[in-house]
């Protein structure tokens, strides 16, 4: 893909720092896109291309920390944020995040480095996202049966074993190929009988779809996000000693940003937390995973709750662990909130 068929938008208050930024990056041969405010950023409609955003952090409308973490819940180019100050410890925290700091003045060599590798991990992102939703697509058509056999296939079992797992002949299974040679076989088919379902045409494809499917009776993975340390870690132990698998993240932004999207069952979130709260990252992930469900737990006495959340299950610090356990195993099961 050319440079040219790559866009960096500039959000600067400076009308200065925007014309040398867009004459750089366009002398480079990407394209550039420039805007005062941050209002006229987000209402521009971006190209469907591999893209990042050059942000200035000391905006007149909004904080550019505050808009990276409005634009973190949402499919958004990884950003480079501008400052002309010292970096705070707190904003560095979230450095790593799709986010990179840059202090002003910027070095030409550092802040094109800083493009290039923002524009290459949106490339991947985009990827990452496509692969997902086709390999979504094409899951969605298998027969009941065929999705019954997919992780026996997924898991590397031999024919007669997978056979055995479902009571059935070897021959469904024949000619899907084992896990020791699915690198190299270049496409993974789920045989029920004479119906055929090609699921994957890759190796790397293969990987992503080990993430969405799973053998029987394998352990729940249930994600915890929560800024309290102590809460992470409690929850942690309880989810554990219950036999699920546990995905603690300190904030909505590190789960976001995370590898652990496809594989999780169920989702615990704190109300309130900094930056995203849990209704929010609730509806973020609802629009990521439908169906996905979501507990919400809280220790203030009184909280505003959207509309939307009346049937959301809701647990108050400090809550029961057994009782937190039966609403998770409710969730999965699809049993109607009792409240």
């Amino acid at each position: 893909m050319s440079p040219r068929e790559e866009i960096v938008f500039v959000v600067d208050d400076d009308a200065r720092v925007r014309e040398a930024l867009g004459e750089l990056l366009e002398s480079l041969g990407w394209r550039a896109e420039t805007f005062a405010v941050a209002a006229d950023y987000l209402a521009y409609a971006r190209p469907d291309l591999p893209a990042c955003l050059i942000l200035d952090v000391e905006l007149p409308d909004i904080n550019g920390l505050e808009l990276q973490k409005q634009l973190s819940g949402d499919v958004h180019p990884p950003i480079v944020l501008l400052t002309g100050h010292d970096i705070p410890l707190s904003a560095r925290a979230i450095q790593g995040e799709a986010v990179v700091f840059l202090k002003k003045p910027v070095g030409e060599s550092d802040l094109v480095a800083a493009v290039r590798g923002a524009i290459d991990r949106d490339r991947d992102q985009r990827s990452a996202r496509a692969e997902l939703a086709e390999l979504g697509r094409r899951l969605s058509v298998l027969t009941p049966h065929e999705r019954e056999l997919l992780p026996l296939v997924v898991s590397g079992l031999p024919n007669k074993q997978a056979a055995a797992e479902l009571g059935i002949s070897e021959v469904t299974t024949e000619n899907a190929p084992q896990q020791d040679h699915a690198e190299d076989a270049g496409d993974l088919t789920c045989r029920s009988g004479a119906n055929c379902r090609k699921i994957a045409d890759s190796s790397h494809s293969f990987q992503t779809l080990r993430k969405l499917v799973r053998m029987p009776n394998s352990k729940t993975v249930v994600a915890v996000v929560d800024d309290d340390q102590r809460v992470l870690e409690s929850l942690k132990d309880l989810l554990e000693s219950a036999g699920h698998t546990v995905r603690a993240f300190s904030s909505p932004h590190a789960l976001l940003n995370s590898d652990a999207l496809p594989e999780i069952d169920c989702l615990i979130t704190d109300v309130g937390m900094p930056g995203m709260d849990g209704f929010e990252l609730k509806r973020v992930m609802t629009e990521k995973r439908p169906g996905l469900p979501v507990i919400l737990i809280t220790g203030r006495l009184e909280i505003p709750q959207p509309p939307e959340a009346k049937h959301t299950r809701f647990f108050r610090k400090p809550f029961d662990g057994q009782a937190l356990l039966a609403a998770i195993g409710d969730a999965l099961t699809g049993k109607s909130n009792p409240r």
